[in-house]
């Protein structure tokens, strides 16, 4: 039953994204910054005053492109080693991953949504980015060892705490990537109440070793806080640079 509905709703999903790329307005470009050249994803506009061909079977936070989401690909523009190989986890519309790939890195977005999935695909495509852009569902509060697969050297998280399961799912997830000897950089609003107890997760779990102090930071563009292997970067949305 689990994978008829599954196939069910890929199906559905194929074919909102037919419609929607070519007559529905809901799907728009999101651009890095203020440039032809610029690296850009989909992000999901939905008008509730008016007939849509969208069926809400997905979660609608995965299909919006955050303030987070933007200060961690300029970050990534600025300090990965292009040698690297680089996960998203909780990618959404993926602007850090589709920003990394435009430079030449490897990666791997992931997401519980297929949808968001899709509309990240579609844009990697329409960029000529196949190569180096993939995507793998995955839910953060599942089975850790899953990271063993993927063995990225970077893990990117930004903006992924939505509930207090998910919270501690991520806090999982960042222990068992830094003891694979991986690097983990969280991006997150300050007003994000869940950040806190997600930070409080991580120092029950020891993580004070992997950084050289565990606090939410601001990671400026010259920053030496770049050798630890855990950066929980903090970010207020009033300053986030949009262009």
């Amino acid at each position: 039953a689990g994978e008829i509905l599954r196939e069910t709703t890929k199906r559905q999903t194929q074919k909102f994204l037919q419609i929607s790329f070519k007559v529905d307005k809901s799907l728009h470009k999101v651009f890095l910054r203020q440039s032809s050249s610029s690296p850009w994803c989909y992000g999901l506009t939905i008008d509730p005053t008016r007939e849509s061909n969208i069926k809400i079977a997905y979660n609608f936070l995965s299909t919006q492109v955050w303030p987070s989401a933007r200060v961690a690909a300029f970050t990534c523009e600025t300090h990965v080693d292009k040698k690297w190989k680089v996960c998203e986890l909780g990618a959404g519309p993926c602007l850090p991953s589709l920003t990394l790939a435009s430079m030449g890195v490897d990666v791997i977005a992931t997401d519980i949504d297929e949808l968001a999935l899709q509309m990240a695909q579609q844009a990697a495509s329409k960029q000529s980015l196949e190569n180096r852009f993939q995507t793998k569902i995955l839910d953060l509060m599942g089975d850790i060892q899953i990271l063993d697969e993927i063995n990225a050297d970077l893990y990117i998280l930004s903006d992924v705490f939505e509930s207090g399961d998910v919270v501690k799912g991520a806090a999982k997830m960042t222990m068992k990537a830094l003891k694979s000897d991986s690097r983990v950089w969280v991006f997150a609003q300050s007003d994000r109440a869940q950040r806190e107890i997600y930070l409080e997760e991580l120092k029950c779990m020891g993580a004070e070793k992997y950084c050289s102090e565990l606090t939410w930071r601001i990671l400026h563009k010259e920053s030496d806080l770049i050798q630890d292997r855990l950066i929980l970067c903090d970010l207020d949305e009033v300053t986030v640079n949009y262009s």
